[in-house]
């Protein structure tokens, strides 16, 4: 395997984000059109990027395969937050004028905001630093990438000096490593969901996980 460099993440790295955010968070199967699709994935990563103070992002033959971010209580937020504020408030109205015959796709898009809120009260563990992103390619996964940035994320927290994270995920997702880091479910909620194109629906669960740096 060639060389995989780990470096903060730049806006040329956004085309190759947004494949890997679709992909690993199985947003295709719950937003469907094309427009609407690249709307939602685009907003997506903007938001994290609004919500962030740290990124790391791996890199392989010029493609970025990983990424993670995360927002610690005190640091300055990122750079270019005008210019995301714009890319996201654009998506948000190609979202609203492509979206009025697919109310359902934005309608589950946005749901997932209230759960969060839901999630957040119900959890007992402290809600303080958050993991706002992190997705690995799914050709990559198995080959310590994910490994490799939550360590770094980890030790991005040890060296403020805090204690404690949390992040939210969901059954699409690969959940099970969290699990496997030591993270604790700390509050979960059910959402219920019309996929693949209408052809059926199924009860997604939505779950905060809560870390410590130890």
């Amino acid at each position: 395997m060639s060389e995989i460099v780990y470096r903060p993440f730049r806006e040329a790295d956004a085309a190759d984000l947004k494949q890997i955010i679709n992909d690993a968070f199985h947003i295709y199967r719950y937003v469907t059109g094309e427009l609407l699709l690249d709307a939602a994935v685009e907003l997506y990563l903007r938001e994290r990027l609004l919500a962030s103070s740290w990124t790391r992002v791996a890199v392989r033959d010029g493609h970025v395969v990983g990424v993670i971010m995360g927002q610690v209580a005190g640091q300055p937020f990122l750079g270019g937050r005008g210019k995301n504020r714009l890319i996201a408030g654009k998506k948000v109205f190609r979202a609203s004028i492509a979206g009025l015959s697919q109310w359902n796709s934005i309608s589950q898009y946005f749901a997932f905001g209230p759960i969060y809120r839901k999630l957040r009260k119900k959890a007992r563990s402290p809600i303080t630093d958050e993991l706002t992103l992190f997705a690995v390619r799914s050709t990559m996964r198995g080959f310590g990438v994910g490994t490799q940035l939550y360590s770094d994320y980890v030790e991005h927290l040890r060296s403020l000096g805090r204690t404690d994270f949390y992040l939210y995920t969901d059954s699409f997702c690969s959940f099970g490593f969290y699990d496997k880091q030591g993270m604790t479910r700390a509050s979960s909620e059910g959402l219920n969901l019309v996929l693949d194109r209408g052809s059926h629906r199924e009860t997604l669960g939505v779950y905060l996980y809560a870390g410590t740096v130890d």
